[in-house]
């Protein structure tokens, strides 16, 4: 697995940061957050547009930049949960900066946030919990970092194995078979993430273990509702409301 570093940078070490200070990065992160949503709906509808008109290219391309802004949103988002008001102290927050990996930094907040509610390891209903967000991060944090570092250095449509001797061809085809309903269903499920990690690190007590399964059985109603979704039905929906709309205006 590529463990390139994530682009967000870590605090100068022994940073004394006040709670001032954190707000004030939770709130211009949180504007930021916002914003990337606000990008990720118009490129969703510019997709929608280029697979209407049946333009492939475009539909590739702005798919690329879709997963790329997938992982910009979600590190945008580990910013702002991690400045959460209140949240961790300064040397937790620098000990999970210190972490290279993005999906690294995701697992140590989530096993620092848990030791404030008990001890995983003596603990079978937060080891379990531990467990289950673990698996999220793998498979929809780790796994899409990969293809973002592949497609951010350039490799769209072969991808290069690590030691740069020859191509990767599992890489290449998951780069190549993207598409937008995969990667959209990414977004969905980074947010129910969001959800169970924001009341761990807000309320560790009595809030986090009511939500958790709450939050967590919609997550799984999420994933068995999507898994039939597919790209020929998307554009079967788009045509049909791009019909039914002419119709009516006309």
């Amino acid at each position: 697995m590529d463990r390139e570093a994530g682009s967000i940078p870590a605090p100068p070490p022994n940073t004394i940061m006040t709670i001032e200070q954190v707000e004030e990065i939770h709130k211009i992160q949180s504007r930021n957050v916002r914003h990337l949503k606000k990008v990720k709906k118009n490129l969703t509808i510019d997709i929608n547009n280029s697979l209407l008109k049946g333009d492939e290219f475009k539909v590739k391309l702005k798919t690329n930049f879709l997963s790329l802004l997938y992982s910009v949103l979600s590190e945008a988002q580990f910013v702002q949960i991690l400045y959460t008001p209140h949240g961790f102290r300064n040397a937790e927050i620098q000990r999970i900066q210190n972490e290279r990996a993005i999906f690294d930094k995701w697992k140590l907040m989530i096993d620092i946030a848990l030791n404030k509610v008990g001890d995983h390891r003596t603990n079978s209903d937060l080891s379990i919990k531990r467990e289950k967000l673990r698996e999220i991060i793998e498979e929809y944090i780790e796994k899409p970092q990969l293809l973002r570092n592949k497609i951010a250095h350039g490799q769209w449509v072969h991808a290069l194995n690590n030691p740069m001797t020859g191509e990767n061809t599992d890489t290449t085809n998951r780069i190549l078979s993207l598409n937008v309903v995969e990667v959209s269903k990414w977004f969905e499920i980074h947010q129910y993430l969001c959800f169970i990690v924001r009341d761990l690190i807000q309320s560790p007590g009595k809030g986090f273990h009511n939500n958790y399964w709450v939050n967590y059985t919609a997550l799984e109603e999420f994933l068995l509702k999507s898994d039939s979704w597919t790209l020929e039905k998307r554009i079967d929906d788009i045509k049909r409301k791009y019909v039914n709309r002419t119709t009516q205006d006309a």
